[in-house]
């Protein structure tokens, strides 16, 4: 054989030796993060593609809410799922019995580095219970990121005007639906602002929240023997809705507002306080950090007001391998993802944790970092041990039916177009129906 044609020969080799070396794994990563946890998402998710060299994660965000699960169930239905997924814990049980969602063994997490016990607790036996009850199986079908709850945002210059700010800077405690109320009326009086930048228009979820929470600190649960329970409804159900459409009645709580508009009204200081999500922590960090926001601010985790615990509603975000039965995923391709939810998890704990989150990966968690991370520091102790997750019955959580039935049956008593009682008959309707 002649010189050029080994050499040539040599050549092809060495580039189909190069090409297999550095071939990549591509991981496809659907999420459903936009805002500032989107932003600290693509810093986990870019901090990761650069340093590794086998693989790299492609990253798509989808629309939050019903959108991401109807997308992820027909992407499982034709078998064209991504290979990693976000999702909240609320909706694990819809995903289970729409068998949406692929088991982790002890095995699969080992691939991570991680097990079981590195977890909140109470987010784990969440799933498992959830899995236990939905499929026969204790199994677990995502891995915690993070626990995020209802909390009080408070503007201390109008609280210190209207007399509620003690000597260390903290909001004076209500331990009661009364104390709450004397509370927002002085506040109306001595200050001239709505105390309460508060969500309803379009925004069923945080009317939920809200209500979920005073329902809950009652004692009220809608989940009994393994199923659907409606007994409380009437009374503490009732009572709850009564609270804050009395609020919003006596103009303590504002009416009939986006949730951007919220958001806005606080961080203009226009109101006092802020009932919302952990989430908004960034919004309130960067304002403070460009100087747009004129007025210091504090927060706390939602208080205890019915003389009792304070429960409070609360989810997690999730990581989830789609059940993908008509290509399941291979060994490889499960390595390189687990290999990158360690990453999130060990290596982005932080970043995410900036988002106002409590991270669910204990070492994180329980770090030094962590404990000194403000504002966090503030609510996220007390915060974690009142978080009380959804009931665990398919229709509810992100997604689910009941956010479009607490927007069509309990907004309308905020706004004056129903009576407390009305509200929650036709709730109590509607969830009978969705149940079936």
């Amino acid at each position: 054989m002649r010189r050029s044609t080994w050499l040539a020969l040599g050549l092809s080799l060495g580039a189909v030796l190069s090409g297999a070396a550095s071939a990549q794994t591509t991981v496809v990563f659907w999420d459903f993060f936009g805002g500032g946890d989107g932003a600290r998402m693509k810093t986990i998710v870019d901090n990761f593609n650069a340093s590794q060299k086998d693989i790299v994660v492609n990253r798509t965000t989808q629309t939050w809410g019903n959108p991401f699960y109807t997308k992820v169930h027909t992407a499982v239905v034709a078998g064209q799922t991504p290979d990693i997924m976000t999702y909240h814990l609320s909706a694990v049980p819809a995903g289970l019995q729409k068998k949406d969602l692929r088991p982790l063994s002890t095995a699969d997490l080992a691939l991570a580095g991680l097990k079981i016990t590195d977890f909140q607790s109470n987010l784990v036996s969440t799933l498992t219970t959830d899995a236990k009850a939905i499929t026969g199986t204790s199994n677990i079908y995502s891995i915690p990121l993070d626990t995020h709850t209802f909390v009080v945002y408070y503007n201390k210059d109008l609280l210190k005007k209207a007399g509620l700010i003690d000597a260390s800077g903290m909001m004076s405690p209500m331990k009661s639906i009364a104390d709450m109320t004397k509370a927002l009326q002085t506040i109306k009086s001595k200050t001239g602002v709505v105390p309460i930048a508060f969500s309803s228009n379009q925004d069923s979820a945080t009317v939920w929240r809200l209500w979920y929470s005073l329902f809950l600190q009652q004692g009220g649960s809608m989940f009994k023997d393994g199923k659907l329970y409606l007994g409380d409804l009437d009374t503490k159900g009732k009572a709850a809705l009564d609270a804050i459409a009395d609020w919003t009645k006596q103009g303590l709580l504002t009416k009939n507002v986006t949730y951007p508009a919220s958001v806005a009204l606080f961080s203009a200081g226009r109101t006092a306080m802020m009932f919302n999500g952990n989430w908004e922590v960034p919004t309130m960090v960067d304002a403070k950090a460009k100087g747009t926001l004129k007025f210091d601010y504090g927060i706390m985790a939602f208080p205890a007001l019915y003389g009792g615990k304070a429960s409070t509603w609360a989810d997690s975000h999730e990581l989830a391998i789609p059940n993908n039965t008509k290509t399941p995923i291979s060994a490889d391709k499960l390595k390189a993802v687990m290999t990158f939810v360690s990453y999130v998890q060990k290596q982005g704990g932080m970043t995410w944790a900036g988002g106002g989150h409590i991270p669910s990966y204990l070492p994180t968690q329980t770090s030094a970092a962590f404990k000194a991370l403000q504002p966090n520091v503030q609510y996220s102790a007390t915060a974690a041990k009142d978080a009380t997750l959804e009931p665990n019955v398919p229709i509810f959580g992100v997604g689910g039916p009941v956010y479009d039935a607490v927007g069509n049956y309990f907004t309308p008593v905020l706004l004056g177009q129903l009576t407390s009682a009305q509200g929650i008959s036709k709730f109590k309707t509607a969830l009978t129906t969705f149940n079936k």
